[in-house]
């Protein structure tokens, strides 16, 4: 029988209070509350959330959906399931966004995998699938039920327009990495996308050198996350580009793969380049927010370490409109590997610091750092309001 959230959050909320209260231990409580959201069927709710082709790629993305909620909720580690904080949660809204944002991903694993299985006995199984009808009729309803909600051609191409001519009054003011970042900026606004899924440093070097070597390689990779999710031929790109895509929905999928290469092209161009460098106020704010993270004896001078650390792995050496020489230029870039390498090391520190706020994790500590640096830096598209 499955219950509704609100009884299921009941549920858990009691065997959490129970645990508080030291009657029921830790594991013991993450079993029972896992029990309870595996019959609430929240895995198999949040798989047909959307459409997808086929009665067994269902199956198998609620199948995958409960093994990694059951793993979340048994996790002790950081980032699994907090029984302290699930006092004051929802547990099944807790569930429906850990769901969601992994939703993507496993469908990408599972059709990556079916197909190469499959690959093995027959080099186009997806074709023959759907030429023999099989998966005609959930392929078409979920065609409809994409299309169905694109946004009108008039507003899109106002929008466009109006992001185009934000654009346009800020090129002259704006170079290199600072120019590819308004362009994408103008890209998710007028296409109503997010910004991909950032890499670390090593990952970006890596996919920027095959990006580089095969132009219109970014566009062939939403096109094969597009195909793979649909169920299609895909021709075989690296993984790591197609996690790029992973906070894309299908229809912001499908909308920019059916747009111009080059849209598909500055969105991957924006998000595998160094970011530009920030100004001297904004990287004193920056400090200052850090700095506020924490408090003890010599946490200001970690904090100055770790911002450090953190500009090197993420922004550009120098600034483009920095006109010193290039002797002070390959000082910054060698003072810059430098502080790149000694990274896990400052962080490691940071970690271990007794009151710092920054995080419980190298991930959630670099997140909180890009949060404050995104305040100060991230470009915002804002165009006139219509008369």
């Amino acid at each position: 029988m499955q219950l509704t959230s609100l009884s299921t959050d009941s549920e858990c909320h009691d065997i959490l209070q129970r645990h508080a209260a030291g009657l029921v231990d830790g594991t013991e409580a993450r079993r029972l509350i896992a029990a309870s959201l595996h019959r609430s069927g929240i895995a198999y709710a949040v798989a047909r959330e959307k459409t997808v082709h086929g009665v067994q790629l269902m199956q198998d993305l609620a199948t995958e959906m409960e093994d990694l909620l059951f793993q979340k909720v048994m996790q002790t580690e950081p980032g699994g399931f907090d029984l302290d904080l699930g006092l004051d949660a929802s547990a099944t809204g807790w569930a429906r966004q850990l769901l969601r944002a992994g939703r993507l991903s496993i469908i990408r694993n599972i059709q990556t995998r079916t197909t190469s299985k499959m690959t093995l006995v027959d080099p186009s199984p997806m074709r023959q699938w759907q030429d023999s009808g099989w998966v005609a009729g959930p392929y078409t309803a979920f065609h409809n039920a994409v299309t169905s909600d694109r946004h009108d051609p008039q507003n899109l191409s106002q929008t466009m327009e109006d992001a185009a001519d934000w654009l346009r009054s800020k090129t002259r003011h704006l170079r290199d990495s600072s120019k590819l970042a308004a362009q994408a900026a103008t890209v998710m606004h007028g296409y109503g996308v997010p910004a991909l899924v950032r890499p670390r440093l090593q990952e970006r070097k890596r996919l920027k050198a095959m990006i580089d070597a095969e132009p219109g390689l970014a566009h062939r990779s939403i096109a094969a996350m597009r195909a793979l999710i649909e169920g299609e031929p895909y021709e075989d790109v690296d993984s790591g580009l197609l996690a790029l895509w992973d906070d894309y929905s299908f229809e912001q999928i499908d909308n920019i793969t059916r747009a111009a290469p080059r849209v598909a092209g500055v969105l991957v161009d924006s998000v595998l380049a160094d970011r530009a460098r920030p100004s001297r106020t904004v990287l004193r704010s920056f400090r200052a927010s850090v700095k506020a993270m924490g408090k003890g004896r010599g946490w200001a001078r970690l904090a100055e370490e770790t911002c450090e650390a953190f500009i090197a792995l993420e922004f550009e050496a120098y600034s483009s409109f920095d006109t010193t020489g290039a002797d002070y230029r390959d000082e910054r870039v060698a003072g810059r590997r430098i502080a790149c390498l000694k990274a896990p090391d400052v962080f490691a520190r940071a970690l271990a610091f007794k009151g710092q706020r920054l995080g419980i994790n190298e991930a959630d500590l670099y997140d909180q750092l890009d949060r404050l640096i995104r305040s100060l830096t991230d470009l915002e598209v804002k165009v006139p309001d219509a008369a």
